[in-house]
Order: structure tokens, then sequence, then C-alpha cells
């Protein structure tokens, strides 16, 4: 295969994607990079290192071939495109086994460890400054050091992944291999299968085999005559077997030619989500480990048991893959039986189907009766919460121990802020998200609202956000759902009306340059953020000679805040534009749903507020001359300066009814004038109610009460507000 130039990364985001993102950069290869799900710091990492993140799949120029992560299938709609242009697309080991296949290797294998190892390996060659390239699964838990980097002409160091049978492609200098269990069980039917795999990397090694003493593994080894093999002591004793890492890291030196034995390991960072200890209190400690196999968890269990004996086990465990579960649950139900009280997630499918056989609920019924009847399994947070409960007194110290490889990282850290704020929500949010948004995002509490609304009144935010990149918005968003908070989304604060008392949640602007994105995709298209103002993208539109967006012009609002009350004016509405809107729904996935499958009305669209807007593909009526376009705009601000009032206001405050205009009823019935404080309904647009200076919320909301009382005295009609009273509802106030 002849090396790129230019690559697309799909699934850029997972620990086997990122790492190669940065060595590829590295290399001198032009990397963009995709994933729906992107997680600081692996985002800025990348960004930091020239690598250009795509908010959709669609790289600024077409790549000379495309690499997927295994957890993206080869049907999928984010690589059918390349194979209909003919792009060769690749899986992340074949591309990764194709491009090194000339190079110094060292490959490290293994059923469990892999990670840590080599990210102990790399750590330490780096401390004694030896020229090398690397790509660890996983992140260093102090984020010093990147998990990918390239060197020139140097050796390459990796862990090489049996999951996908990928691992058949390489062609190793060296093969560091740790252990070898049946695991992957839709890929290996046994322990025997997967043991072949190994020995056929060993048959293809080139140099040295490290294998541990004593074990078959070395057996396997011993087998390839004319080539070097080493051994590395394994440590029974459980209290101590991290030292079989520290003692496969020296020997794999050794075959290096380095000397690594000096090295203080003391000092090793770490990896995230190998037993990373979240909190140590003088009664409760919260540890998260990746174990996702019987032996990982036996390991695992049993070394915290031996460092706090006197501290119960409170074991949350999350399946991974329901193959898995489904063949080893006898297994699990030994091991977790360790616990003195099991909870449990359920069953993290990864990208496989559902299968009753490999659920939790099946696992469950492999327990002790012990367990068994006592077991629950929890899929909302704060029912966790109250179920272990905070801070335990001396006479009750535990160990909360989160083990598992799918999602449960984020209960993980979510209960250890918990834990930390002493069951205060508000204040265990702001802990959980330390560390996990980007610089560029800001969190303030207790932020004044009043200066970002068009009629200036309202409270304060208990918590205000503006994230800078959509994985920052997520990670929000899932706090927010975590602890039960409340969220409000704010655009330019057109259309809205915030209450005195302020909002006891979290409002979430998106205002920074990555939410302003206004880009042509085709001839008579544009791909916008949902940030950008409406009047830059009716500039926009008019200056590359596209009509049909004219109307925009003098709404004094965000495209988010257009797409969520379907914003109109001058007889057009922001839906007629519509092609696509990319939304962050509920569950935390962005999709990408067609304006004719949304669910649109007068002044609404159910899915922007279900969920929340990011982009949209706004298409115009055609090409036309500017002058053309710019006489259009011209015109319509004419008549809207002609009709309505400049002075801060909320725009029209009421919807129209049937054949007729609130506007018209409320001039009808006397109104133009009438005043609650500093608010005042317009002399020049009845519809609009004005600030002259000082209103208070209270103010407008008692004006808003009066005019309706009025129209339903004088005409018999009830008029319903079009603006929105931020966290509350209407009913609430209205009379």
């Amino acid at each position: 295969m002849k090396n790129p130039k230019r690559v697309l990364l799909l699934g850029a985001g997972g620990m086997g994607m990122a790492p190669l993102a940065l060595y590829l950069q590295g290399a001198g290869i032009q990397v963009e990079a995709y994933d729906d799900r992107f997680r600081e710091p692996l985002r800025s990492n990348l960004e930091n290192a020239g690598i250009h993140v795509l908010c959709d799949p669609t790289p600024l120029e077409n790549p000379d071939c495309v690499i997927r992560t295994s957890a993206i299938p080869q049907d999928s709609k984010l690589v059918k495109p390349w194979l209909t242009l003919e792009v060769p697309v690749f899986r992340r080991g074949e591309f990764l086994a194709h491009f090194t296949a000339k190079k110094n290797l060292l490959a490290v294998v293994g059923s469990h460890g892999k990670t840590t190892t080599v990210g102990m390996l790399c750590w330490a060659l780096r401390q004694v400054e030896f020229s090398f390239s690397y790509l660890v699964g996983g992140v260093y838990a102090d984020n010093q050091f990147p998990p990918g980097r390239f060197d020139k002409n140097s050796w390459l160091v990796l862990e090489v992944d049996e999951s996908d049978g990928t691992i058949d492609l390489f062609n190793p200098t060296i093969t560091l291999a740790l252990n070898c269990e049946w695991d992957h069980v839709d890929l290996y039917d046994s322990k025997e299968s997967m043991g072949d795999v190994f020995k056929a990397l060993f048959s293809r090694t080139s140099s040295n085999i490290i294998t541990p003493v004593g074990s078959e593994l070395s057996e396997w080894a011993q087998i390839e005559k004319g080539k070097k093999h080493s051994n590395f002591e394994l440590n029974e004793d459980l209290s101590r077997y991290h030292e079989n890492n520290l003692a496969a890291v020296i020997e794999a030196g050794h075959a290096l030619g380095v000397d690594l034995s000096e090295v203080d390991f003391d000092q090793f960072p770490g990896i995230a989500r190998r037993q990373s200890i979240l909190h140590q209190g003088e009664n409760r400690t919260i540890v998260e480990d990746y174990a996702h196999h019987p032996t990982e968890i036996n390991a695992f269990l049993s070394h915290r048991r031996l460092l706090l004996p006197k501290h119960s086990l409170q074991v949350v465990f999350q399946p991974h893959r329901f193959t898995r579960t489904q063949a080893m649950a006898e297994k699990f139900a030994d091991e977790l039986a360790q616990a003195d009280d099991l909870h449990f997630l359920p069953t993290y499918a990864a990208f496989e189907k559902f299968d009753p056989s490999g659920s939790v609920e099946n696992l469950i019924g492999y327990l002790p009766p012990r367990l068994r009847k006592r077991t629950n399994v929890f899929s909302d947070f704060s029912q966790l919460c109250d179920t272990l409960g905070v801070r335990p007194d001396v006479k009750h110290k535990d160990q909360v121990l989160f083990v598992g490889a799918g999602d449960l990282e984020k209960w993980a850290h979510a209960f250890a802020a918990w834990e930390n704020a002493n069951g205060q929500k508000l204040e265990a949010f702001s802990h959980f998200l330390t560390n996990k948004l980007s610089t560029g995002t800001i969190l303030k509490a207790d932020e004044p609202l009043a200066n970002k609304t068009t009629i200036g009144v309202g409270g304060l935010a208990r918590w205000y956000a503006e994230p800078a990149n959509s994985e920052d918005l997520r990670s929000l968003v899932e706090a927010c759902n975590l602890f039960n908070i409340s969220r409000a989304m704010m655009g330019r604060g057109s259309n809205l009306i915030v209450p005195d008392d302020g909002f006891g949640g979290l409002v979430i602007r998106l205002r920074g340059n990555f939410w302003k994105e206004i880009s042509s995709r085709s001839e008579n298209s544009l791909v916008v953020g949902a940030g950008a103002k409406l009047k830059d993208i009716c500039t926009f539109a008019c200056i590359n000679g596209l009509s049909g967006f004219e109307f925009l012009e003098g709404i004094p609002g965000t495209l988010g805040g257009a797409l969520r009350m379907n914003a109109g004016a001058m007889g057009w509405e922001t839906f007629d534009l519509v092609e696509w809107v990319s939304f962050l729904l509920p569950d935390g996935t962005i999709k990408e749903i067609p304006g004719t499958d949304l669910n649109v009305g007068y002044r609404y669209c159910r899915e922007a507020y279900d969920g929340i807007a990011l982009r949209a593909k706004l298409k115009s009526d055609g090409k036309s001359d500017h002058r053309e376009i710019r006489n259009a705009i011209e015109k319509l601000a004419k008549k809207r300066r002609a009709s309505q009032p400049r002075e801060a206001s909320a725009g029209c405050i009421f919807r129209n009814p049937e054949e007729v205009s609130a506007g018209w009823l409320i001039e009808q019935s006397g109104l133009k004038g009438e005043s609650e404080g500093a608010a005042v309904v317009s002399d020049k647009h009845a519809n609009f109610i004005l600030n002259q200076g000082g209103a208070t919320a209270d103010d407008v909301i008692s004006l808003i009460n009066r005019v309706r009382e009025r129209i339903r005295e004088s005409n018999g009609l009830i008029l319903e507000p079009e603006v929105t009273l931020m966290g509350k509802s209407w009913n609430e106030y209205l009379s």
C-alpha cells in the first residue's frame, strides 16, 4: 500500500483511533478526524497537534484513504459514500499493519493488561530519552503525555488487539505476550482458537519473543527456533500483582537494549480508568477499573480486599457486550460473589444487538442467593446514589468499586463528585465537570441574565455555560441528566423573558466561533451552526448570490432559537429553508434529521424542544444577483423599521389568533401606552412590550396579564404568549 498524504479517520474518539491520528499527523500525513462522541482531553490533544476535528463526516478534501474503527461496520452510512467514490477504506488494524510493515515493531499482546503495560513501557522509555514511536490504547491519568507519537526511523511500540482479528496481519520484530485467556467470544469459539492466533503471531515474529516464565505462552515460544526467547517473573501475591507489569516492562526494555531498572516507577502517573482512585476519605474510597473479564475482576476485587480489609466491598458492575456476558455468566458470577453488595448497570452493547441471554438480569440468576435477592439493576444515577448513601460512618466503612468497560466511567466520576459535594447536586454538578471541559468553555455560577436578553429583565442563572464545541455541550447535558438539574437554552435572548428569581439550573448559550459557522456546501445551500446570527446568515447568502434568506435580516436571534420556535417574518418561516438539522438528542446521541421528518408547527419544532439543534443545512430559492437580493432586504428592513419599535423588547409577545393579528386586537382595545412600572405597550406596534429602563420581569408579566384580560373582556379571545418564560410555565403566571 502506498503511503497516503491525506486520511479521514472515522470513530477517531476511540482509544485505538485517537493515538493513531496523533501518530499519522506526526508522520506528516494530513489527518481529518470524525467521531460523534469525542471527549476531553482527547479532542484538545488532537486539535493541538494540528488535526482537523470534524463536526460531521465530511472532510475539507477527499482523502487518499479512510480508516474506520472496527465498531463502525463496512456497511455503515459513514463508510458507503467512500466506497461509492472508490476511496480505499481500512479497519484500523488493517491500515496500521500495512503502514508499519517495514518498521521495527515491538508488539504487546495478551488478554489482559496490554494498555497498562504499554503505557508504563512508553513512559519509562521517555524517562531515559529513548527514541521511539508509540501508540497507547488509553489516556495517561495526568495527560502529560499524548497517547500517540511519531519518531522517524525508530522503534514503534504498540498494543496489538486480537478483538477484531487484525492481529493476524502484524509481523513484529519483538513480541511481548502477557497472557492468553478465552475472550471475544464472537470471534473465537474457545481458548484453543485464541491460542492458535498467538502461536501464529510468534511464528511471524522475526527476533525476540518475551513471555511469562513457566507459562504455556513460554512453551509455545520455545517451538520457534532461531529466535531469542526471554521470560519475566510472575508474582502470584495479589497484593503485589502490579509488579507483573513492571517485570514485563523491564524485560521489554532489555530487548530494546535499554536498562529501565533504575527508573522510578513510583512516579508513573497511571492510565485513566485503570484502578483509578476517584475519592479517598476516612470511611469511603471510590475506585474505577476497566476490568471486564472474570480474571480481571477477580484480580481487582481481591487486590482491593487486601488493601482495605475492614471496608465492605460495594461493587457497581457493567458487563461489556452481550456475547461475552452470555458465554461467561457463571464465571462472572463466581468472581463478583466476592462483593458484600452488588449493583448492576445494563449490559453495554458496544455494536452488538440486544440479546436477553447476555443481559444483566440473566447474569443475576447465577449469583449466590446471598447476593441474588438484593442485587438491583440501575438505569437512573440518583437511585444508585440513594442506595449507596453519603459518607458511611466509622462503623460502616466501605469502598465503592466501579467495574466494567462500557459507559460506567461517567457514573463513577459522577458518584465521586456527589460524594465530594456531600450529596448536594448543584455542587456535585460543578465537581463532575472539572477537567471534562475544554479550556475554551465558559462555566460560571450565579450569572446575571438580564443583560443577555433583548428586553433586559430577569435574575441570575445558578449555572451558566458557553460550550466551546459539541463535545463540551454533550458533557454539560450529561451532567444535567445525571444530577437531575434543569437546563435551558439561550440564544441572543430575543423572544425570551427571564423571571426575576432567575433560573435554578444551567443556562446554555452557544456563542463561540465553533457555533457560528456559515459555509457553502453546494451551489444552492449553506451549512450553518446553531449559534450563527440570522442577520449574518442573510448577509452571507446575499454575498454569495443565494435568494430566499432575505426575511431573516430583521429577526434578532440565532439559528438555534429560530429552529426551536420556527421563527418567521413577513410571511416566511425558518423551516421553509431547512434541508436537515443535526440534533443532540436527550440520550446523548447526535442525529441528522431531514426537514421533511421534523414535527413543525406555528412557532414550534418538537425535536428542537426535546433535543438541542447543533447545525442545519439550509437551501436557497436559487441563484440571484446580489444587488437584487440586497434591494429585497432593504425593502423588508424598511417595512420592519416602519412597523416595529427599536427600543428594548422581547419581540412579539402574543401569538396571532386565527384570521386576526394580536397587535391589531391590542391597539383596538386602546392599550397602546399602557404601562406597569417601566414596562409599556409600544405605541408603534401594540404586540411589543418595551423596557423603558429599569423594568422588572414582574412588571412585564403583570402587563401581559392586563392585556390578556382586556382582550378577553372586549373580544372574547384569549391571547397566548409567543415568548418563552425561562424555566416556567405561563400557566403559573397568567390569570
